[in-house]
């Protein structure tokens, strides 16, 4: 991985952590002020989940493999 750049599963991670902080923002909002905030919020709740699953999974994977250096 070169200096300064992210990968992929850390892309996915921020994205998702940023949709569950929307989520959380958005669960507080009263029924009577905004119906639809929050079914936003659940859909914001379970794409930033997934998001962030999918993120966790790439980078643990990434770092299991083996490396061609030790042959």
């Amino acid at each position: 991985m070169q200096t300064g750049l992210l990968s992929k599963g850390w892309y996915s991670i921020l994205t998702g952590l940023a949709l569950l902080l929307l989520a959380f923002a958005l669960g507080g909002v009263p029924w009577d002020v905004d119906p639809a905030a929050s079914f936003v919020a659940v859909a914001f709740l379970v794409i930033g989940s997934w998001h962030l699953a999918r993120g966790l999974r790439a980078e643990f994977q990434q770092r299991r493999a083996p490396s061609d250096d030790a042959a």
